[in-house]
């Protein structure tokens, strides 16, 4: 049991390291590439810290794991919609900018609704994981759309290639894989030990874990008054897990879904992105009073989690 705990520890702590190789070297890469850090969190910062969900979930599917794999994916989403966007507002309310308001939050929303209408069958074969990936190219190309004018205006970045910082953000992306597979091994090990079923460790402990990325990000951007990064990485990783992380997992290795995921964890993850969204169109702030309100809202999932009881919505 503690081998167990120290190598689940350590997976956690690789998967935290090889992500801070990776966005060490993502505004290198944006100078390169002349966007916004707006656009370079939406197409680049999220799309890492997704790492993590996507790798640990194919991992436990791999071990037969489907309601872990599952859990993984919905329970993260919640943990950065809540907890993380609730602990940021909490230490500086955050103003949130028109391009934040008016498109990440409605397809984050959409991304968590078509999530929940394919899995009502019990299941998300491999064609609704193509359909999962084909929803997300709307919004891929209207990003690189903006891209694409935003280099139209800026100064080509000078000096050379950077081949160096390519090879860190590769070296970064295989420590997200290892640590992955050491969450789940290990995991698993502390889970059968304490009588955990394999979703409520999937949703916790994995959920969790794997959402220290963008806490360390979003957070980050708070201390540093860049409010569009903040919960523009908590809506862009909202999405890209739950579109592509999902869609390329169900697509290589079809999943049954739990029950009380589509009755519980999937309605519950919609009503925190609704929540959100009118929290940050009315007031165009984040305050720490609606913070308090995301909080608790994680404080009654995990509640549920851990009783047992369902908040099925009609």
């Amino acid at each position: 049991m503690i081998t167990s705990i120290l190598f689940f520890a350590l997976g956690i702590a690789l998967l935290w390291g090889g992500t801070e190789m990776v966005l060490r070297r993502i505004p290198k890469l944006a100078a390169w590439l002349r966007v916004s850090p707006l656009v370079v969190t939406v197409l680049l910062v999220a799309v890492m810290t997704s790492l993590p969900e996507f790798c640990v979930s194919f991992f436990a599917a791999l071990r037969g794991q489907a309601a872990a794999a599952v859990g993984n994916i919905v329970g993260s989403n919640f943990v950065t919609l809540t907890f993380v966007a609730g602990l940021c507002a909490l230490w500086r309310p955050i103003v949130v900018g028109p391009a934040i308001r008016d498109r990440e939050s409605s397809w984050m929303i959409l991304s968590a609704a078509l999530m929940l209408v394919l899995a009502m069958d019990g299941k998300i074969s491999r064609l609704d994981g193509l359909i999962l990936l084909a929803a997300y190219v709307p919004f891929f190309h209207g990003m690189l759309d903006e891209a694409r004018r935003e280099r139209k205006h800026a100064a080509p970045a000078g000096g050379a290639r950077p081949w160096l910082d390519i090879a860190f953000f590769l070296a970064g992306v295989g420590l997200i894989i290892l640590g992955s597979s050491w969450i789940v091994e290990h995991g698993t090990v502390m889970a059968r030990r304490l009588g955990m079923s394999d979703l409520l460790v999937g949703v916790t402990f994995y959920a969790f874990g794997t959402s220290l990325p963008e806490l360390a990000i979003a957070l980050g951007a708070v201390i540093h008054r860049q409010a569009d990064v903040t919960l523009g990485e908590i809506y862009a990783s909202n999405i890209f897990t739950g579109l592509v992380a999902a869609g390329a997992l169900c697509l290589a290795l079809p999943l049954s879904v739990e029950p009380i995921i589509v009755q519980r964890d999937l309605p519950l993850t919609i009503v925190a992105g609704v929540l959100l969204q009118m929290f940050v169109t009315t007031g165009r702030r984040f305050v720490r009073s609606e913070a308090v309100v995301m909080i608790a809202l994680y404080a009654l999932f995990l509640a549920a989690q851990f009783m047992g009881f369902s908040i099925s919505l009609p």
